[in-house]
C-alpha cells in the first residue's frame, strides 16, 4: 500500500538530464576579467546522456563519468558533473563550473577549445586588443 495515495505509477524520479535553476549571482569571469552577473545558473542532477555540443547520444555515460573530466568521445566537449553548479557569463557567454570556496572553472566551448589547441590558451575575441 502506498502512502498518501501515491502508487508506484505516480512516483517519478527526476530524469537524468534534469537541471535545477539557481538564483543569479555575481561571479568573477576570467574571460571578461572582472565581476559579472550570471543570470543563467543551474545545478546538474544526473549524468548527461546526450552531448550538448554535437547532440550525439552517449552510449555508456557511466563509463565516461569514471574519468576525472568526462568528455564527449566525438567532439571532446566537457560533460557537466552531477551535483555541480554551472553558470553562463552575461558579458561573454562563457560557461563556468562553480564550486563553493574556489575560483570559477572555465568549461571551454568548441571555439575556445580550438583556440586553446592553437594558441595554448583560450582567449575571447571580444576582449582582444585590435
Amino acid at each position: 500500500m502506498a502512502l498518501f495515495g501515491m502508487g508506484k505509477d505516480k512516483q517519478e524520479a527526476p530524469p537524468k538530464e534534469a537541471t535545477y535553476p539557481l538564483t543569479p549571482r555575481k561571479v568573477h569571469c576570467s574571460v571578461c576579467k572582472g565581476e559579472k552577473v550570471f543570470t543563467k545558473m543551474w545545478r546538474r542532477a544526473g549524468m548527461m546522456a546526450v552531448c550538448p555540443c554535437c547532440s550525439q547520444p552517449l552510449e555508456n555515460p557511466a563509463l565516461l563519468y569514471r574519468q576525472i573530466q568526462p568528455a564527449c568521445p566525438r567532439c571532446e566537449e566537457p560533460l557537466e558533473q552531477p551535483g555541480f553548479d554551472y553558470g553562463l557569463c552575461d558579458g561573454c557567454g562563457s560557461k563556468f563550473e562553480l564550486v563553493e570556496g574556489t575560483k570559477p572553472g572555465l568549461i571551454p566551448n568548441y571555439r575556445q577549445r580550438q583556440e586553446r589547441d592553437k594558441f595554448g590558451k583560450s582567449r575571447s575575441v571580444l576582449h582582444e586588443k585590435r
